[in-house]
């Protein structure tokens, strides 16, 4: 059986960490990026976000990032596979073999 399993299913510790890798390297510089550039934009009003602002938007990636990767870990097992072949409308979500 185990010839028969995608990648993913036989390496499903790959699977996570290049999908926290993803969301780190395409996350945090993007909405670290929108924060200052809102800052920026707030000068001319004497507004000013609060310091929590930025870790509890970080923090909450964090969460995303967590959840991403427990979706990805779930998705790598081959049982879950095999639940998503046997039901057409879902093997587009099963990794190729």
């Amino acid at each position: 059986m185990a010839d028969h399993l995608a990648t993913q299913e036989r390496n499903p510790r790959s699977a996570v960490s290049r999908t926290i890798l993803a969301a780190v390297v395409g996350l945090f510089p993007l909405l670290n990026g929108i924060l200052v550039i809102t800052i920026d934009l707030l000068k001319p009003y004497e507004m000013h976000l609060p310091g929590w602002v930025f870790l509890g938007l970080n923090g909450a990636l964090v969460a995303a990032t967590v959840l991403a990767a427990w979706v990805t870990r779930v998705l790598a097992m081959p049982g879950v596979n095999e639940w998503l072949r046997k039901y057409r409308i879902l093997r587009w979500f099963t990794p190729e073999d």
